[in-house]
């Protein structure tokens, strides 16, 4: 790759870096602050004096209270039916205005009606009304009344777990996995009430429009308020919270609805910026899963993002997203120079890295694709794409240095013979010690390892116990698959024949993954890979820093050694001129 064009490709991926920073700068701003005036950045409409204000209809000092039902009907437009009809399952007792950001949870049994039991319907709701504390009941006629309501039963896609004994059988029959497409009830364990008890103010009419659906305005006078906020959060409930309510696979006499369902409640005070957040997070969920959408997302890939948001601490959740912007400039500029070194150079040029490190890399990464694509219900799409970019760069390196001459002994014989210098002897005694360490000690404790897991662990099929079976092995020869490049290093004291540049926005981007990894749902052997690599780029910065540059290194070992130092490229020739002064 030439310099200029490797220099306008590092310009172009700052610039998208830079962009894309300033759009969430701007975006975290109009969420959280959507009455401030920024220039440029956020700039707003000037509002003429004496404009009038809305506010928070509740002012101090002021005490409310809480109280959920349950009811098959979807509405109170009549107020004596819905209260004949529906049960009080929680109270939360009075609580001053002073609290902004109250946290209240429950957990509650709610029993289903025997009538929607009967007729396999899924018309259950719960109702959340908050007002001034002091009534006996909830009164739906209160002008000053917060009220939301959610869903609590659904017809779903039922989900079984696949994994199963190979040995003995035991796990999911084949009934279970013959009625895993079908629809039948769930029941919703997880209930996440918000409430916006913030005095946030905003020109008349002039409030965000995202908010709109929520919003309750009263008039009167020049006074202009509005109800707080109240909401049932759609990002806290996942696949995860939804169980079924039945163990067949359709609901019969046979097979009746669950009595009754557990559901965790609870009422938290947030800030406006969150629930415009998490109601922008919904938004565009709903758009990726629309059939309009360019990449469809899966239900596991929506329910990665809702954790990803829901359950991340605001501030952590800040961190993330600067995180995984810096993960993506590095990571291009690491691949950038990766291909920008191994193609401008020639086979020659490339000696002295490790052919069984190359080999094991390929290796690594391929099977890693493939445990991932296996588990791909589990494994966010980016992971995905990530790792088949990986896999294919690998391989293309790997042909770099690998030939097929090299597989059989034959053909190794003619290569080494072809090969000479200090370097390549080195290189090939390593990969020597490599290959015995790998026969003598890792393949037996591998064998039983995969024995352990046939017998006591649950897979899908042979296919995924091979694939799990693989990856762990890869995973426990990382640590082998980088000692001999290290090795080879500090034989030759030097680390030139290296991509140095891109190992360093690999440094980089690996203590990235630390953070990324806690929060983007992957599998748990993922997680313990990003810490092996910590500990192999410290080892290789050491190594970089501590070498001095391989014509001083050649230079030194010639001398102590009273002999001429291998050259293996026109670098490393020495100069008719240091001939002479020697004669």
């Amino acid at each position: 790759m030439a310099g200029r064009t490797s220099k306008v490709l590092s310009a172009a991926a700052v610039a998208v870096f830079c962009w894309y920073t300033l759009s969430l700068v701007r975006l975290a701003l109009q969420l959280l602050y959507p009455a401030t005036h920024i220039p440029l950045i956020k700039p707003l409409a000037k509002v003429p004096a004496g404009t009038p204000m809305h506010k928070l209809a509740w002012q101090e000092p002021f005490e409310y209270e809480a109280r959920m039902y349950v009811s098959p009907l979807d509405n109170f437009l009549d107020p004596a039916a819905f209260f004949n009809q529906s049960t009080l399952v929680w109270h939360v007792e009075a609580q001053s205005l002073q609290q902004r950001y109250p946290r209240h949870s429950k957990r509650l049994h709610v029993e289903i009606p025997e009538a929607q039991r009967a007729e396999n319907g899924t018309s259950l709701f719960a109702f959340l009304f908050v007002q001034q504390a002091g009534r006996a009941q909830a009164d739906l006629g209160d002008p000053l009344l917060a009220y939301a309501r959610a869903p609590l039963l659904s017809v779903r896609q039922r989900v079984v777990d696949r994994k199963r004994s190979l040995v003995d059988g035991g796990g999911p029959t084949e009934a279970d996995l013959g009625g895993e497409a079908a629809w039948v009830p769930h029941g919703k364990t997880r209930l996440s009430w918000e409430i916006v008890l913030e005095d946030n103010r905003f020109p008349e009419w002039r409030m965000p429009l995202d908010i709109a659906p929520l919003l309750r305005v009263r008039r009167g006078g020049r006074d202009r308020t509005y109800i707080p906020l109240l909401w049932e959060n759609p990002l806290a409930a996942r696949e995860q919270h939804w169980a079924a309510l039945t163990n067949g696979t359709s609901v019969s006499r046979g097979a009746p609805l669950a009595a009754a369902v557990d559901v965790d409640a609870s009422l938290h005070g947030v800030g406006l910026g969150w629930l415009r957040l998490c109601n922008y997070v919904h938004q565009g969920l709903q758009e990726l899963r629309s059939p309009r959408a360019l990449i469809q997302y899966s239900d596991t890939d929506v329910d990665s993002l809702k954790e990803m948001v829901f359950e991340v601490n605001p501030t952590m959740l800040a961190i993330t997203m600067a995180a995984m912007a810096l993960h993506m400039l590095f990571e291009f500029l690491a691949y950038k120079e990766d291909v920008s070194f191994w193609s401008s150079r020639g086979r020659d040029g490339l000696q002295g890295i490790s052919r069984s490190s190359m080999v094991m890399g390929v290796a690594s990464a391929w099977i890693s694709l493939l445990y991932m694509w296996d588990r791909r219900r589990e494994t966010n799409v980016v992971v995905l794409a990530g790792a088949a970019v990986g896999a294919v760069v690998e391989a293309w390196k790997a042909s770099k240095v690998v030939r097929l001459a090299d597989l059989w002994p034959f053909g190794r014989r003619r290569v080494q013979a072809a090969e000479s210098g200090q370097r390549a002897q080195v290189q090939r005694e390593v990969d020597r010690q490599t290959a015995w360490w790998m026969g003598r000690v890792c393949a037996p404790l591998l064998a039983a390892y995969a024995a352990f897991s046939l017998v006591w662990q649950q897979h899908e099929s042979y296919v995924s116990w091979l694939l799990s079976v693989s990856l762990v092995s890869v995973y426990s020869l990382e640590f082998v698959q980088m000692w001999p490049q290290l090795l080879i290093n500090h034989r030759l004291r030097t680390v030139d024949m290296l991509p140095l540049t891109a190992f360093l926005y690999r440094f980089l981007t690996t203590f990235i993954d630390d953070l990324y990894a806690l929060v983007v749902p992957m599998p748990l052997i993922e997680r313990i890979g990003t810490l092996r690599d910590d500990v192999v780029f410290v080892v290789l910065c050491y190594q970089w820093l501590k070498f001095p540059r391989r014509t001083q290194a050649a230079e030194d070992r010639g001398a102590a050694e009273g002999a001429e130092p291998a050259a293996d490229t026109e670098k490393d020739k020495p100069k008719d001129e240091d001939v002479k002064k020697k004669e």
